[in-house]
């Protein structure tokens, strides 16, 4: 029971259309509700966050989508919590329970109709965002039963970034078989503890369109010594690059393992790789190579049509610190492969605290990003690009990792949650260095923000009320320079205003 680039149009639009009607045709068989908790609410986040420093949520967190299965079961009983940590975090347990039942319920339909505009692209995009271009329509439906679940979402954008004026961002299908659920679609990810960006997988970039299979429920092992890696998941998938490329028709590949062998301590290690595509190897033996990490880059052009792909690996940890309300967090991603251990690592390192007082209730945090490669002989122009797959770890036109691109480093601070009244608000402040190599000579190098690289300075704020009919929401943005070169910023400025009416 599951209770809890550039687009070149055609070959995309038909496969998701596919993907639209077999949810379609199975309508009158589904119940209504979604599964899991996906990328675009920071502030249920926060909440999430809240309770498993407190111990209430026992299972991974930091993978995401995110499986209200085992969220709804370590909140239901709460039978063995402390009391006194149970009233502490009263509102953020009452809210997290609301959504996760409206959300995994069988009796009522779930379909909303939302209306956004917006001055410009996005640019910059964190955890949490959702409307990515001008004056965008959305119609959504989702459903739920015991072993399928759906979500159908058409978007019509005025002036899109990309030319395709038609998307399909967040629909699947999918079909539980025992505690495995796979699925067709295309839903954003975001993999590890950060907030305002992470090294591997966020969502920068659209979602690809393919194929997922994820755990249901985080159960530990009942084998004798993997027993104590505690509450485990994991999630595979592989999807198609379907933007124009250097490389066309190229397979993007990823795998997570997470798991929690202290309940103040999780563990994710993370892969991910570009692989095939138009004059490459498919075969199965050259697969198995990637997956295992037994070949990466060689040096001899020879073998290079041979590689396995452009892999990506690494390893996030959250410590969660309950006496002092606080979490110490950080990611380390390595662009090759030496010693069958990642090489020519990128890190993160961030802290995130409890915020509650009488007018505000939430998380702050503070978070350091360099996506340079320090233990390399060479720093710069490896993260994300590739000799062999030159548009690089991108997807029409940005990077499928961390929002801030190649050779950056970014300061930043927020604060997420709710005010007294009840209404969402969000504040992140972010300083930094984009493609320093450039930056520093004057030379210009593959980045999809800047090639001439720039120092910024940003601040955001995004205030949304929840009424019985849906919502509300107002964003403003302020960069203090034009960083981006190709069409996403025309002003520093940056103003957006949302509405959602529900169907219920």
């Amino acid at each position: 029971m599951w209770i809890t680039g550039r687009s070149t149009g055609r070959n995309r639009h038909l496969y998701r259309f596919a993907c639209l009607a077999l949810s379609l045709t199975l309508y009158m068989t589904v119940a209504n509700g979604e599964p899991w908790v996906d990328t675009r609410n920071a502030s249920l986040r926060a909440d999430i966050e809240r309770l498993s420093r407190a111990g209430l949520i026992q299972v991974p967190i930091n993978t995401w989508p995110l499986m209200w299965s085992g969220v709804l079961n370590d909140l239901e009983p709460a039978a063995g919590a402390n009391p006194v940590t149970i009233l502490a975090l009263q509102n953020s347990r009452a809210r997290v329970l609301a959504a996760g039942r409206r959300a995994t319920r069988a009796d009522r339909a779930q379909q909303s109709l939302s209306l956004s505009a917006v001055n410009q692209s996005q640019l910059l995009r964190h955890f949490g965002d959702n409307a990515r271009d001008e004056a965008q329509l959305t119609l959504r439906r989702n459903g739920i039963s015991e072993h399928f679940a759906y979500n159908l979402e058409l978007s019509r954008v005025k002036n899109p970034w990309d030319g395709d004026r038609t998307h399909y961002d967040n629909s699947y299908f999918g079909v539980v078989w025992g505690n495995w659920i796979g699925m067709i679609g295309n839903v954003e990810k975001w993999w590890g503890p950060g907030w305002n960006s992470n090294l591997i997988l966020t969502n920068n970039a659209r979602p690809t369109p393919g194929l997922t299979l994820q755990r249901n429920y985080s159960e530990p092992f009942k084998w004798p010594l993997l027993n104590y890696l505690g509450p485990w998941t994991t999630h595979l998938f592989i999807s198609k690059l379907d933007d124009e490329r250097h490389i066309n028709d190229a397979k993007l590949v990823g795998m997570t393992f997470g798991f929690r062998p202290l309940q103040s301590v999780e563990v994710n290690l993370r892969r991910t790789a570009q692989w095939g595509g138009e004059g490459r190897s498919e075969s199965l033996e050259n697969f198995f190579e990637l997956i295992t990490g037994i070949a990466d880059n060689c040096d001899n052009p020879s073998c290079r049509p041979d590689e396995p792909g452009n892999q990506l690996g690494g390893i996030d940890i959250r410590w969660d610190l309950p006496w002092l309300g606080a979490s110490i967090y950080g990611q380390r991603v390595g662009e090759d492969e030496a010693g069958a251990l990642p090489s020519k690592s990128a890190s993160q390192l961030g802290l995130q605290f409890s915020v509650t007082n009488r007018w505000f209730e939430g998380v702050g945090f503070v978070e350091y990003d360099d996506t340079s490669t320090h233990s390399s002989s060479r720093r710069y122009n490896v993260l994300y690009n590739h000799h062999t797959y030159q548009t690089g770890y991108r997807y029409q036109g940005r990077v499928i990792g961390a929002t801030w691109d190649n050779d950056s480093t970014v300061t930043s601070i927020g604060a997420i949650g709710y005010l007294a009244s009840g209404d969402r608000l969000e504040a992140r402040f972010s300083k930094g260095e984009l493609n320093i190599d450039s930056l520093n000579s004057g030379e210009t190098s593959r980045h999809s923000i800047t090639t001439r690289g720039s120092r910024f300075n940003s601040f955001s704020a995004k205030w949304q009320r929840v009424f019985n009919w849906g919502d509300l929401q107002v964003e403003g943005r302020y960069i203090d320079r034009l960083i981006g070169e190709f069409g996403r910023q025309q002003d520093k400025v940056h103003f957006s205003a949302a509405i959602t009416y529900t169907f219920d």
